[in-house]
């Protein structure tokens, strides 16, 4: 393998972002990571200095690879142009209702010479748009994202366990919220909506402090077999996890009560919290830590991602 440099067109400037462990993963596979933050050169210096800067970066590096994730905004055709030079490869962590807003990305993966999906469904619609498109899932940082003990400032408990959510505030999780109330349940909620953004050591703290968590995803009942990158980081942090699964696709991912909890919705979560007893709590905190350090790490998607440009895949 030549020039084992990748150009990482993303988010690799904000505290909190995925593509930071992400290009970690790639360092430790030896590759030199090059990060191009198109969001604030945009912000700062316009778009056509970004067109200019990217090119120029890829031109005279040559990387084995330019990463574009997700990108929405930028011209597609910028995309088509650094394939001249470079292998490239569309990164989409969205489901189908964030992307509709942005269909770009689309284009994107269509211009780039690889691309992947967190959801099978939307592989299956990139596919039918032209783009040579993966299953491929987000990982988890398991040097972040991991036990530590409990923070005093999360664990206070009224009356009950400790159950908290991470997440922007959406009228679904208001309806959860309101149930575990009803059910005699006292949750926090975390999020921007809720009090504020929490992200890494924060995250981590409110993890590892609660009894509970339950996961939810930004959009339900959209995609079979889909999760976002949250549940790996609330299962790396070996807290005892309650997700959504409505579909129950989730089964291929994750063994039901010993790795994770499913629920169907809102009674069904209730039951079964009330139902749950402390051996099964630990016992499944630690499952889920055990299948995400096996299978759901940064290492395991970027050598997935690898051995698809390889044509091993």
């Amino acid at each position: 393998m030549k020039n084992k440099i990748v150009v990482c067109v993303g988010v690799c400037n904000r505290r909190g972002s995925t593509n930071i462990p992400q290009m970690k993963s790639f360092m430790k596979f030896g590759f030199q990571v090059i990060p191009v933050n198109y969001r604030t050169i945009i912000q700062n210096h316009g778009m056509q200095f970004f067109v200019d800067l990217l090119l120029e970066v890829v031109k005279s590096t040559k990387p084995w690879l330019v990463l574009f994730s997700k990108c929405n905004g930028i011209p597609t055709e910028l995309v088509k142009e650094c394939g001249k030079y470079s292998t490239t490869y569309l990164f989409n962590m969205d489901s189908r209702p964030t992307i509709e807003k942005c269909s770009d990305v689309v284009q994107h993966a269509v211009n780039s010479h690889y691309s992947s999906c967190t959801a099978h469904e939307m592989v299956d619609w990139f596919k039918s748009e032209g783009a040579n498109c993966h299953y491929v899932v987000q990982g988890v940082d398991p040097e972040v994202f991991k036990p530590i003990p409990k923070n005093p400032a999360y664990a206070q408990k009224m009356d009950g366990p400790v159950i908290s959510m991470i997440g922007t505030r959406t009228t679904e999780r208001d309806v959860y919220l309101k149930t575990l109330h009803d059910g005699g349940f006292f949750p926090t909620f975390y999020g921007p909506g809720y009090n504020r953004e929490v992200v890494d050591r924060e995250f981590v703290d409110i993890c590892c402090s609660a009894d509970y968590l339950i996961s939810l995803n930004t959009h339900n009942g959209i995609h079979k077999g889909y999760f976002s990158n949250r549940l790996v980081r609330y299962l790396a942090c070996g807290t005892c996890t309650f997700h959504l699964d409505e579909f129950g696709s989730l089964k291929n991912h994750f063994e039901d009560g010993k790795e994770v909890i499913f629920f169907k919705g809102p009674e069904d979560l209730i039951e079964k919290l009330h139902n749950i007893d402390d051996e099964t709590r630990i016992r499944v905190g630690i499952g889920g830590r055990e299948r995400v350090l096996k299978e759901y790490t940064w290492d395991h998607t970027t050598a997935k991602m690898i051995n698809i440009i390889q044509g091993k895949i």
